[in-house]
């Protein structure tokens, strides 16, 4: 038994170096070899033949013919490795298992590792051959059988290396769009000589077609939110959410350097770089190959089209019932979206995998949240052209089961039950722009669906696509053209064109790059309908726990980090106050206690606002209370207080154009109310609104008399209109410039008169009766105002609530100053006018101004 093992070892040996020539390679480097057109009945009838002919002994008492005939199986099954294994691997059946047979697999990257898994398969005592046409080889089956028994140490051992490589990663077949492949090492690079490091930016070198290139990234800041929030399934179906620390340095997008028009999008967050590159017209997908010890990568070529024969399922008469059900007649209008292309959109983005993908992926989170980083990052890749971002803020994994039935041939049906699913399952939990659901199987009729322009919708604003392998660019452009479709975009048609012989919204899926068509009816979308994608989407999803530098429940302060702890005088790093501290933040803290009862926290800002002080018994100051709307104010009280200002048409022309601005004509305002971006009375579905005759005083700002050009804002333009021997002038404004947060400085502000007991509240000129304005000097003694809480407010030297008795001042909410604040305030009163009184009366002043001063706390 030892020498036939020893023998059996000898012959795979043998093999080996047959196969590879006596060279030693590396284990796991890939080769593909699939030019063998030699079927496995072929394959077995030529060894048949040799072991008949040898008269090979099904007992076994031969040794000769025992060896011969081992020999002669052991080289069919070196033979049947050089096959495909699309040929070959159908041809083995599953036992042990309770399998009828094997899925299709991926291709396993590497010869030698495919080597190792066949003969492993072969050896392993619950695999037979299938036979072939009905029939099998007596000798043949009898050698297997008798390998069985006397071959099972050689079994067992041969059976690790084989399941070994199963754990290596897989890559993808010729067939899946890959003209060729290499195996690369790129080399981070430093700064060049004098150059300073900038945060955020890194560079590499790479090996592409032989020659060396230098691809420089940047940090995509908005790809991903800080804390993703991932959702997952017990077995029992009750849903789990985590955040998993990603790195926020980790997604990249750049360029190659001497490649005109080349673009990178790159991930580093699970190590390895991945990603896809687009240089001098070709694209190429990099994955790292982590059997690897030297950081060694595989860069696929793709062919110049895709090879899925995939197609989108929309048809012409589908995206026109869709557009006929989101777009009202009034969206057809002439619209200048000139300005939708300066400023920067936002796509709220949640993904979702199904259970297959789930399985699919072996049940690996890590593998799944990869995936999502990957379709994410090139999606944001796509639309980056279109001036978008991306902005990934969720993932959701069916890992129990499916939540929708997906059992039908239609991918149609799983877009609606996913619809359906989005808005009242996740909508709900996480207001999203687009939702979109991955697939791990064919359909029939499609590789992908989605709504034409229903962006922006809890029910139409979602797409689906299959995802049955890994990550290649074809199946996750498939899904931008997907999400494409929710925002306005069309197939593409004949007249269509983007430098390449398909673009990426053809209805036959495999096009890399948007075409005029698709331009034109995204900028569409956005002016029109896209309202949702000029938020800016929140930064950060916060997790409660010490250290954030928010004081959550059970903390009584939260410093931060221990370093910076170290720096709090007040504040401990488990979030609990130093001995004898009282407070280490708030306008009411000083150096960690109460600042006294009386002390201003907020002083008035404008002439409608009232000032606030401490009680003494908090680190905080009170709410911000100002004069009730409708208090008169401004010159000769000709403005009424409205939101804690006081305005005017004359105090905002000043405020633009300088102090010898004046208040335009109402023929200014008539003149320039054309329904755009210079004169109109607000937006409405993102198109702007003609105002009304009477509500033209509440428009867009015009002022004259204007001598010098101040600075504005960026993006800000001004119109000048000639009308006679008048110059109005304004400014513009656009929903646009809301997502980079410029003010509007041109818009008539609410509260600003708009005529004799008229002022402007949402653009519209209305009775000043409506801020139910009840305080008559009578209420407060005529020595006080009213605050926006109904209360009075009184002056100093008189006592809430009324103002009728003696005291220091100030309102039931914001708290009476202290007696000191009262006296400093006649103090400054007094100095101010000193020389208007008698000399008697200027010395008593002069001493209490030095007592003010001893008795001060500041």
């Amino acid at each position: 038994m030892g020498e036939l093992n020893e023998t059996a070892f000898e012959v795979l040996s043998s093999i080996k170096e047959q196969n590879f020539g006596g060279r030693k390679k590396n284990f796991c480097k890939p080769q593909f070899s699939f030019s063998s057109s030699r079927s496995i009945a072929d394959l077995a009838s030529l060894h048949r033949k040799k072991i008949n002919r040898q008269e090979f002994n099904k007992d076994t008492e031969n040794p000769a013919g025992f060896y011969y005939g081992t020999l002669q199986i052991i080289s069919f099954l070196k033979d049947l490795i050089s096959l495909s294994p699309s040929d070959s691997y159908l041809k083995f059946q599953r036992r042990s298992l309770g399998a009828a047979s094997f899925p299709a697999p991926p291709t396993i990257g590497c010869g030698s590792c495919r080597e190792r898994l066949w003969l492993s398969l072969a050896l392993f005592p619950g695999l037979k051959l299938q036979r072939e046409s009905g029939r099998t080889t007596k000798g043949t089956m009898s050698a297997v059988s008798s390998l069985g028994g006397s071959l099972l140490p050689l079994r067992l051992v041969m059976l690790l290396p084989g399941l070994s490589c199963l754990t290596q990663d897989f890559v993808f077949p010729p067939e899946w769009g890959f003209s060729s492949y290499e195996v690369i090492i790129p080399r981070q690079l430093g700064p060049r000589s004098g150059d300073p490091k900038v945060a955020g930016q890194v560079s590499y070198l790479l090996r592409v077609d032989g020659k060396k290139h230098v691809v420089h990234l940047q940090v995509k800041k908005l790809l991903l939110s800080r804390h993703l929030r991932v959702f997952s399934f017990t077995e029992w179906g009750a849903r789990l959410e985590d955040q998993p620390h990603i790195p926020e340095d980790c997604n990249y997008g750049g360029y190659v350097e001497g490649s005109p028009d080349s673009q990178a999008t790159l991930s580093t967050c699970f190590g390895g770089l991945r990603g896809i590159l687009n240089m001098n017209g070709n694209f190429y997908q990099v994955e790292p190959l982590k059997a690897s010890t030297r950081f060694e990568h595989i860069l696929y070529r793709l062919r110049e089209e895709a090879v899925t024969n995939q197609t989108c399922g929309l048809t012409d008469r589908d995206t026109v019932g869709h557009l006929a059900q989101s777009q009202s007649l009034e969206a057809f209008g002439k619209t200048d979206f000139s300005h939708s292309y300066i400023h920067l959109k936002y796509m709220e983005l949640m993904l979702v995998m199904d259970h297959n993908r789930y399985l699919t992926r072996g049940s690996n989170m890590t593998q799944i949240i990869s995936d999502c980083l990957t379709l994410s990052g090139i999606a944001d890749a796509n639309f980056k052209t279109l001036n978008a971002h991306i902005r990934l803020i969720a993932i959701d994994v069916w890992t129990d089961e499916n939540k929708i039935d997906e059992n039908g041939d239609k991918l149609i049906q799983v877009l609606q039950f996913f619809s359906f699913y989005k808005k009242h399952v996740l909508y709900p939990r996480i207001p999203m722009d687009w939702a979109h659901l991955f697939v791990g199987k064919h359909f029939g009729d499609a590789a992908g669906w989605a709504w034409v322009s229903g962006a922006c919708h809890s029910f139409t604003a979602s797409s689906v696509s299959t995802l049955p392998w890994g990550v290649d660019l074809d199946y996750a452009l498939a899904f931008v053209h997907e999400m494409a479709h929710g925002f306005g975009m069309a197939h593409d048609s004949k007249f269509c064109v983007c430098g390449a012989k398909r673009c990426l919204m053809d209805a036959s899926l495999g096009g890399r790059t948007f075409s005029n068509c698709s331009f034109d009816s995204y900028f569409n979308f956005v002016t029109k309908k896209g309202k949702c994608l000029y938020n800016i989407p929140s930064m950060v999803y916060r997790v409660e726990k010490c250290g954030n530098k928010v004081v959550e429940q059970g903390e009584d302060c939260d410093c931060g980090s221990e370093a910076e702890c170290r720096h709090d005088k007040c504040c401990l790093p488990t979030c609990k106050f130093k001995q004898r501290a009282q407070c280490n933040s708030g306008l009411c803290c000083k150096r960690c206690h109460f600042r006294p009862s009386g002390k201003i926290c907020r002083p008035k800002r404008t002439e409608c606002d009232l000032d606030e002080f401490c009680n003494g018994t908090t680190n905080l100051c009170p709410d911000d209370f100002y004069k009730q709307d409708g208090t008169p104010c401004g010159n000769k009280e000709t403005g009424l207080c409205y939101h804690n200002h006081c305005h005017s048409h004359l105090q905002q022309c000043r405020r633009l154009f300088g102090h010898r601005a004046q208040n335009g004509p109402a023929r200014c305002y008539a003149q320039i109310n054309r329904g755009d971006r210079f004169g109109n009375c607000g937006l409405k579905d993102v198109k702007y609104k003609r105002c009304k005759p009477q509500d033209i005083m509440c428009g867009r700002i015009q002022c004259v008399n204007i001598r010098d050009i101040p600075s504005m804002p960026d993006h800000t333009a001004m119109i000048q209109t000639h009308l006679g021997n008048v110059v109005c002038w304004g400014t513009d404004y656009h929903a646009a410039m809301a997502t980079i947060n410029l003010p509007d400085m041109g818009e008539v502000k609410d509260g600003t008169p708009c005529g004799k007991g008229l002022i402007c509240i949402n653009r519209s000129c209305q009775s000043s009766s409506l801020l139910n304005y009840d305080c008559v000097p009578q209420k407060c003694s005529h020595r006080g105002a009213c605050n926006n809480r109904r209360n009075c407010h009184c002056d100093s030297g008189w006592a809430p609530p009324f103002c009728i008795e003696p005291g220091d001042g100030g309102s039931i909410d914001s708290g009476p100053p202290s007696k000191w604040e009262g006296r400093k305030s006649l103090c400054r009163h007094v100095r101010w006018n000193r020389f208007t009184f008698p000399a008697s009366f200027v010395a008593l002043c002069q001493w209490m101004w030095y007592t003010c001063l001893l008795k001060i706390d500041e």
